[in-house]
């Protein structure tokens, strides 16, 4: 039995380290981007004071810069581990649950990028956490501290709103109600004005989070587990993350990185189904639902080593789907290599480049030419061009 749990452990502690290899290795690969360079300087949010203070202990680069949200999300996957060995009957339920949910792109993406986005999924989970272990005096007051940190956090009271009237506790219903209360009171999401909808865009997300087969299933099983009469505080959650986001974005658009993350809380429901199903049938029987978890596992295989290999796409067009993550780490250098380190640009990269210790001046203007002295390459294609043009005023 030690043996065994030894077992279940190292294999933890493998996924643990592997998932933490790719996400370096994804950030040394890309740069600062627009959005996060004005988190970064402006420290007007908490995403971009933890960056900053990280990138003053650890010097200002690409690590630590992302250091942090990193961190916080091997936290995420400890919790997720825990949540799991309480919710399911087996540990290798747990493993399973674990490398899915470090697989998930939408996860990764998260994981790496100046973000609250890691940050609030990692209170998410603690709450489960704490709500599965039955620590209710950290559990409520942490509800209550959370209801003035961020408006996604309405999610949680919703949930435990829902959880709290199926199981008929008053107490902490009249709680739910009055964290939702405040939540909406100092964050005042504004749900008015013209009707606009991103449905299918709020979709497309969720199945890029997911990988598109996995988020079909996902859904199932959660509104299968509801069908059922399963009542627990992560089943909700993940129901109502989505259910909020669909009906939201029907009318108008929302904060999609913050609040779509909260729906993977609910992923452990969606393996204690599979491994049931699988469980009860005998093995003769048991040939199809093997299929079906290949079926599930492939296109998310597929998506994670399309992410980690995601460069390729330039050896067949220039235009590239994270372009705003591309880019200005490689003209930083070429400018600093011929000892420049200030110029004028456009005000997107002049921002990102300031990261890389470039600074803003009107005597040099870096601009998008063919065939310019400074090229962007990335495996042997040259993917950008700017040319160096020495300012003159106007006669």
């Amino acid at each position: 039995m030690k043996t065994k749990k030894s077992t279940i452990w190292i294999c933890f502690f493998a996924i643990l380290l592997l998932d933490c290899f790719f996400l370096l290795l994804m950030s040394s690969e890309i740069s600062i981007s627009y959005r996060e360079a004005l988190s970064f300087f402006s420290q007007d949010n908490f995403a971009g004071f933890i960056a900053h203070i990280s990138t003053q202990w650890f010097g200002q680069n690409d690590i630590a810069l992302r250091l942090p949200f990193l961190l916080a999300h091997l936290a995420n996957l400890c919790f997720v581990f825990g949540i799991c060995n309480h919710y399911l009957k087996k540990p290798i339920d747990s493993l399973l649950c674990v490398g899915i949910f470090a697989l998930l792109p939408g996860i990764n993406v998260i994981a790496i990028l100046v973000s609250k986005s890691v940050f609030v999924l990692f209170l998410a989970l603690l709450l489960c956490y704490l709500h599965i272990k039955r620590f209710n005096a950290i559990f409520f007051p942490l509800c209550f501290l959370a209801s003035f940190l961020d408006y996604s956090f309405s999610i949680i009271f919703l949930a435990l709103l829902l959880y709290a009237f199926r199981h008929k506790h008053n107490h902490t219903l009249i709680f739910s109600l009055v964290c939702f209360g405040i939540n909406m009171y100092f964050f005042n999401p504004q749900i008015n004005g013209i009707p606009s909808g991103h449905f299918l865009d709020t979709i497309g997300l969720l199945a890029l989070l997911y990988s598109p087969v996995l988020f079909v299933y996902y859904v199932y099983t959660l509104y299968h587990r509801i069908s059922k009469k399963e009542h627990t505080l992560i089943l909700y959650i993940g129901a109502t993350s989505i259910l909020f986001t669909l009906l939201l974005s029907l009318r108008q658009e929302i904060d999609l990185h913050t609040f779509l993350p909260l729906s993977a809380v609910g992923l452990p429901v969606m393996i204690k189904v599979f491994m049931h199903d699988l469980r009860i049938r005998l093995k003769d029987f048991r040939r199809s639902y093997v299929r079906r978890f290949y079926i599930l596992l492939l296109p998310l295989l597929f998506e994670f080593f399309f992410l980690a290999g995601n460069k390729i796409i330039f050896l067949f067009d220039k235009h590239h789907f994270l372009d705003n993550v591309y880019y200005a780490k490689e003209i930083a250098k070429e400018l600093k290599a011929r000892d420049i380190y200030a110029l004028q640009t456009s005000p997107r990269l002049q921002e990102q480049l300031r990261f890389y210790g470039i600074k803003n001046s009107p005597s040099l203007q870096l601009i998008p030419q063919n065939g310019g002295e400074i090229k962007v390459q990335y495996l042997g294609v040259k993917v950008r061009e700017y040319a160096l043009k020495t300012y003159t005023s106007p006669q």
